[in-house]
């Protein structure tokens, strides 16, 4: 048997998606809404000398999730004092300042503050900071109580005890009390007011008033002066309303939106200048970077408005009637209505937002699975069956709160076809409590 060794070329063809630079791009401009995409161009116009961008000059109106908030052409921003000096890290470094009076503590107050946290806690153990810091422990705590000292009360706390307590004042029987309160916050969880009042030694109308005081209590006192970054409310990416003829619309809120210019004139001008290759380069490039934003914008733009535009036509029963009339609705059919794939949708909708005469949403409330029911093949959105368990559970009586088991029941009465475990899924989506949580809540309620 011989072996016999060849080499031949053969020629094929096949089908393979490259992910260029200038793909990778254009995807990213889905996954952005409209003040994320001012700022992206922004970004490019500065490296970029042949593009220009006029960017949105304010909010003409303010949209609420949930609700609507419409101020025609009042330009809020006008309204803001300067507060560039009045960041959560310049109040503290400030009261460091005022709290300590000398340089060496100050050091060691510095090293302290970089390490509170949004809340106001500082949750590195005190021991690892002073030993980066190269000081005694003792001393560290003794700067820290001194910066304890801040307002609002409750800064510089190492736990919640710690938090809580800094911010009694009153009365020393009255201070007593809430610091035995604080001490057993595991008893108020649990509704277990018989033990507070033992311990407490007090009566009913008098646990009352200490828990109403406990409750007025901040918990994360740094919030206060701006210690999270709180997302502001921003004008809607979309709009979705009835024209005159009753026709339900969707269109982009072009007051939102950056307009892209290439400065060709600058461009040409440049070329006749320009004699190194290098240079030569650099223009050809950077004028087609140019062109392409605004192409790769404005299809951006053209997908948005299809997109919204499909789920408006879909979802026009919800847009007229409110939350109950929601349809299950999954990103496959309006990929096919579209004629893009699903992870196009999912970019899209990932973080645009829509303005409607039920109050401003993200795109994403509008998809949902669909739970078998009585009364339609279809099915009921998800988020139907949402709103109906958050309307059971508000409307319940307090002292006997509906179980899961009760709530399914109530559902199936209603031609839902659903299985506890969901309703507990839901609730839990909702951040509802447990029955026997609410059970809890309301035994406190009643004596405060």
């Amino acid at each position: 048997m011989m072996l016999h060794l060849s080499m031949q070329a053969q020629i094929t063809q096949r089908q393979s998606l490259v992910f260029t630079p200038q793909l990778q791009q254009a995807i990213k401009l889905l996954l952005l809404n409209n003040f994320e995409l001012s700022s992206y161009a922004e970004k490019v116009a500065e490296e970029n000398p042949f593009v220009e961008v006029e960017t949105p000059k304010a909010m003409p109106r303010l949209a609420m999730v949930g609700g609507q908030a419409d101020h025609g052409d009042y330009d809020p921003i006008a309204h803001i004092a300067d507060t560039s000096d009045q960041s959560f890290q310049a109040q503290i470094f400030r009261q460091v300042e005022d709290l300590l009076p000398d340089a060496a503590s100050r050091a060691i107050g510095y090293a302290l503050a970089s390490h509170l946290e949004p809340t106001g806690w500082i949750t590195e153990p005190l021991d690892a900071i002073a030993d980066n810091m190269g000081v005694d422990w003792a001393r560290a705590e003794q700067v820290l109580m001194q910066l304890q000292k801040a307002e609002p009360a409750g800064l510089f706390a190492r736990n919640l005890t710690e938090c809580l307590k800094l911010q009694v004042r009153g009365p020393a029987v009255e201070a007593a009390r809430l610091h035995t309160l604080i001490d057993n916050l595991a008893l108020i969880q649990a509704g277990e007011l018989g033990a507070l009042r033992r311990k407490l030694n007090c009566t009913q109308e008098e646990l009352g008033q200490a828990l109403r005081q406990l409750r007025g209590l901040d918990p994360k006192p740094g919030l206060g002066l701006g210690g999270a970054d709180v997302m502001p409310v921003r004008a809607p990416d979309l709009r979705a309303y009835q024209d005159a003829s009753g026709d339900w619309v969707a269109e982009l809120n072009n007051a939102t939106l950056p307009v892209i210019k290439v400065d060709e004139t600058l461009g040409r001008r440049v070329r006749k200048l320009t004699m190194e290759d290098a240079d030569r380069e650099f223009v050809r490039t950077s004028l087609g970077t140019a062109r392409w934003l605004g192409r790769a914008i404005a299809q951006r733009n053209e997908t948005s408005i299809k997109v919204a535009a499909e789920i408006v036509r879909y979802q026009k029963a919800f847009l007229e009637n409110g939350m109950q009339h929601m349809r299950p609705l999954k990103l496959k059919a309006i990929a096919d209505a579209v004629g893009v794939h699903e992870s196009t949708i999912s970019r899209v909708t990932s973080s645009m937002m829509m303005q409607t005469p039920q109050g401003c949403f993200p795109l994403k409330v509008f998809f949902s699975t669909a739970i078998n029911t009585d009364q339609s093949d279809e099915g009921a959105s998800a988020r139907v069956v949402r709103e109906k368990i958050r309307e059971m559970v508000g409307g319940e009586t307090p002292t006997r709160p509906l179980s899961d088991d009760r709530i399914t029941q109530l559902l199936t009465g209603e031609g839902f076809r659903i299985a506890r475990r969901t309703v507990a899924k839901y609730r839990k989506m909702d951040r509802i409590p447990s029955s026997s949580e609410r059970r809890r809540h309301a035994k406190i309620a009643s004596v405060l």
